[in-house]
């Protein structure tokens, strides 16, 4: 191979080209990932599909639920290829304290000539009561409520009965856009209570990461936030709750009122979006016709609107009650 840092390898039953990979070892090592965990038992590139994102890439779960192979698009490539070894650094620093989500590798299909990143998932395989994807802005969205995947019924500009009935009553829309717009609306003011030590640990991870991504010239990202739901033990202390994604440490949090314990999963996901010509013509169509606050703005206003957000958005819970009985 002639191309700098490039070392073949098989993933899935195929052979491809793994990309810059002594950095992303280190973060395989720190995280307990290896090649065995995309053997062709676990995985299989015939089963990619095209995932539920505005993008469409295509993108599959290893059996095991651990790992997310997806395809990259062209600006997300350039932006990896740009910032992997800063990006290394990054997530590996204070025993990965980073809420950012996690690359074990990058690679080449030759079969296909795309390109692909193996990475984490935030949550635990164990599907989740709530899921917010939040970026500080109109296109702040409601994911999954009360157990269930929430629709993502987008409104078009040709869909002209859709705007004369949301400008009105809105009761000629379809039941599953009134729930989407419901979960947009609720979005814009949720509110999650951590206890104090990991309130300071969430906001601290969260201001080094989006230092990072406007050092990067990122923009466009989202705070992912999963949650879980149970009653506590008859002691009054948490139940046991599954861990966070692979790489994720210290997760969940966990957070005890009254006779109920909720669990948060969060961490930060597609934020290899830079700013591109075809995000600055966005810039000014958004501008003109989208809702505000808009999403497509230059990396430095994008990461203070996100802070900012944030910063309404995490509050700090009363301190946790002792367990009653037990002497």
């Amino acid at each position: 191979f002639k191309r700098r840092g490039v070392m073949p390898s098989m993933i899935g039953g195929e052979e491809v080209e793994l990309l810059n990979d002594s950095h992303y070892e280190k973060i395989r090592t720190m995280c307990g990932v290896s090649l065995s965990d995309l053997s062709q038992d676990l995985f299989h590139f015939d089963n990619l599909e095209k995932g539920g994102g505005k993008g469409g890439s295509l993108m599959q779960f290893t059996k095991d639920g651990r790992l997310l192979v997806k395809q990259l698009s062209g600006d997300d490539q350039q932006s990896l290829e740009e910032w992997y070894a800063s990006y290394s650094e990054r997530v590996t620093a204070d025993n990965g304290e980073s809420l950012l989500a996690r690359f074990f590798f990058h690679f080449r299909r030759p079969h296909d000539d795309k390109y692909y990143v193996v990475m984490n998932s935030v949550f635990p395989a164990e599907s989740l009561d709530t899921v917010w994807d939040l970026k500080g802005c109109a296109d702040d969205k409601l994911v999954r409520d009360n157990g269930k995947s929430v629709a993502q019924v987008h409104k078009r500009w040709f869909m002209l009965h859709w705007l004369v009935s949301e400008a009105t009553s809105g009761c000629l829309l379809p039941q599953e856009r009134n729930e989407y717009k419901e979960g947009k609306t609720r979005a814009r003011t949720e509110t999650f209570k951590l206890e104090s030590e990991d309130f300071s640990a969430v906001t601290h991870s969260v201001r080094r990461d989006v230092h990072w991504l406007r050092e990067c010239g990122l923009m466009d990202y989202s705070l992912i936030v999963g949650i879980l739901r149970r009653d506590c033990n008859a002691d009054g202390s948490p139940p046991e709750f599954p861990p966070g994604g692979v790489g994720m440490p210290n997760q969940p949090y966990v957070m005890v009122e009254g006779k109920r314990a909720t669990a948060y999963y969060i961490g930060i996901i597609d934020y290899l979006q830079g700013w591109t010509g075809g995000k600055k013509c966005a810039h000014i169509i958004k501008v003109l016709f989208a809702p505000k606050p808009i999403s497509t703005i230059e990396p430095g206003a994008y990461a203070d609107q996100f802070l900012n957000a944030n910063d309404r958005r995490f509050k700090t819970a009363p301190p946790r009650p002792k367990p009653s009985g037990g002497g």
